[in-house]
């Protein structure tokens, strides 16, 4: 599957699903646009990009902030005169108990895991207007359908994630743009080894409801998204992709 030539934009690239995709979206001859706040992974994955051959521009960018975003898309349309596909991706995650999520806390994974998704698409889509056409693709969970112990405001974002997919490709398919989702069930991202160090036992509990007995990897989500940006998927538009291993077979 070809991205030759395609702008794609990206969030959260710096680690994780989002440096995965970055990675592999290079090695098809996709334009890359990445943004994120973590200045010093943003920088590691730009010089990973730039050896797979791929143009990239690299914009430390806060996507819950929409003044940080003008400014970003400004210099994307400036390098790259259009926009073609967007992978909304960056997140907050906020893991605490119900009762004890603070309003800051909420308010900020609102306006990552929200806000920063519904506005840049929003900005984003009059681009591909231009082009005839584009792909949306938004990074979802399986916790967008079922709830989790310490992640409630997550498990908020992530369902609302879901229709919002859905209510973004119902309004956007007579201009031939897609909007689609991938939800990922438990992966193996850095965080979530660094989590593991620090408390072994959550390593099986995230494992034990998998049927396939294991994490999957960012680089399998990668894939899920390269689907969705491809020509490939062309009769599909308001879906979300599991991909958990099974998780949500139970």
């Amino acid at each position: 599957m070809s991205l030759d030539g395609k702008v794609v934009i990206i969030t959260g690239p710096a680690a994780g699903i989002g440096a995965a995709t970055a990675k592999l979206f290079a090695s098809r001859g996709a334009k890359l646009c990445l943004l994120d706040i973590d200045e010093a992974g943003l920088k590691r994955v730009e010089a990973d990009c730039g050896e797979l051959g791929a143009d990239v521009l690299a914009l430390k960018c806060d996507v819950s902030l929409l003044p940080e975003m003008d400014d970003a898309i400004s210099e994307i349309i400036r390098r790259f005169d259009g926009i073609d596909i967007l992978v909304n991706n960056a997140i907050f995650r906020a893991i605490k108990p119900f009762l004890e999520i603070e309003e800051d806390e909420f308010d900020k994974s609102l306006f990552t895991n929200i806000k920063g998704y519904f506005f840049l698409a929003q900005k984003v889509v009059p681009y591909m207007i231009k082009r005839h056409g584009g792909r949306v693709i938004n990074v979802a969970s399986t916790f967008g359908f079922v709830g989790s112990s310490n992640l409630s405001a997550y498990c908020t974002c992530k369902g609302a994630v879901v229709n919002m997919t859905r209510a973004m490709a119902f309004e956007l398919a007579g201009e031939n743009i897609y909007v689609n989702a991938v939800a990922p069930g438990p992966i193996m991202t850095e965080g979530m080894s660094d989590l593991i160090k620090r408390v072994p036992s959550v390593h099986e509990s995230r494992v034990q409801d998998v049927p396939m007995g294991r994490f999957g990897t960012p680089e399998e989500i990668a894939e899920v998204c390269l689907f969705l940006a491809s020509e490939q998927c062309s009769y599909m538009n308001g879906s979300v992709l599991v991909a958990d291993g099974g998780f949500l077979t139970h």
